[in-house]
């Protein structure tokens, strides 16, 4: 049975769909944050596809750096990069040079991810490029109409409401039913390395009809088989977070499988965001429960 076609309440934020920075305040709680790369690497179709999404990913997240000590190449726009100076006496596990060190990761880590899909989508069929325009279609307008307000968010806590119900729903796909973490330990943004996290107010509300529109769709899609299902839903958790740094459940469930596959990192990208170096992350992030 097809999915009916569906048209959000509001013509949602050009602006969010093309977000460049790792903050960004809009009515849809996350669920549109950079839409436009999504479907791009979702759709990719050609040489002259991948080299514009490439060049469009290379001025948003910057280039891709030697190691964690290069601070020469450029770094997404929003981070603060110490000076050769600095970096030369900062240690990277702990304070101001653990935050470098963990921002470059998450930001490589994405930038890969989008390549990643974009060049299997370029080697798939017509035929799996429509498929997957269509179930990124249908997460992405249906949540913006499910956990969309008339108002904009205020702080970047409640933009990551859709990220947050994105990784509990992949969670499930990890952990048992009865292994999987209570529902607050998804929506917890936090400084990584503290204790203490806020949750978004509205996520309580938006949870269940959010995670049964996965559901449906996770579904209804027989298109396409359940690992190409799960991991376009893993570049949509990762990608419409506001800060990936700042949401460890995120990270663990929508970033962290892209790492951990065995034919990660993709060719000519990341050799910092590797799975030794996320070991080494989830390990500083399980010290004070952010993981």
């Amino acid at each position: 049975m097809s999915t009916p076609p569906f048209t959000p309440a509001q013509v949602h934020n050009a602006a969010c769909e093309h977000a460049e920075q790792a903050i960004c305040h809009c009515f849809c709680h996350g669920a549109g944050h950079q839409n436009d790369l999504i479907v791009r690497a979702a759709s990719c179709a050609s040489a002259t596809d991948l080299a514009t999404l490439q060049a469009d990913l290379d001025r948003i997240f910057g280039a891709f750096h030697a190691d964690d000590k290069d601070v020469t190449s450029s770094t997404r726009g929003s981070r603060g990069v110490p000076t050769p100076a600095e970096i030369a006496v900062l240690s990277v596990h702990t304070g101001r040079g653990a935050t470098w060190r963990e921002t470059l990761l998450v930001d490589e880590a994405l930038h890969a991810a989008f390549l990643d899909v974009a060049t299997a989508s370029l080697a798939g069929s017509s035929g799996l490029r429509d498929a997957q325009c269509s179930f990124v279609g249908g997460v992405t307008q249906r949540a913006i109409g499910i956990v969309g307000t008339k108002t904009m968010t205020h702080t970047i806590v409640e933009s990551h409401v859709w990220c947050s119900i994105v990784a509990e729903f992949l969670s499930s796909h990890v952990h048992s039913s009865a292994s999987t973490p209570p529902p607050a330990t998804f929506g917890a943004i936090r400084y990584p390395r503290k204790s203490v996290g806020r949750l978004p107010a509205s996520l309580a509300a938006m949870r269940g009809p959010g995670i049964s529109h996965l559901a449906a769709e996770f579904g209804a899609r027989s298109a396409l088989s359940p690992p190409d299902k799960l991991k376009l839903l893993q570049l949509v958790g990762a990608a419409t977070c506001p800060d990936l740094w700042q949401h460890s459940a995120a990270v663990r469930y929508s970033m962290q499988p892209f790492v951990d596959s065995a034919s990660w990192p993709p060719p000519s990208t990341t050799t910092v965001a590797i799975n030794s170096a996320f070991s080494r992350l989830r390990s500083q992030w399980s010290f004070k429960g952010a993981w």
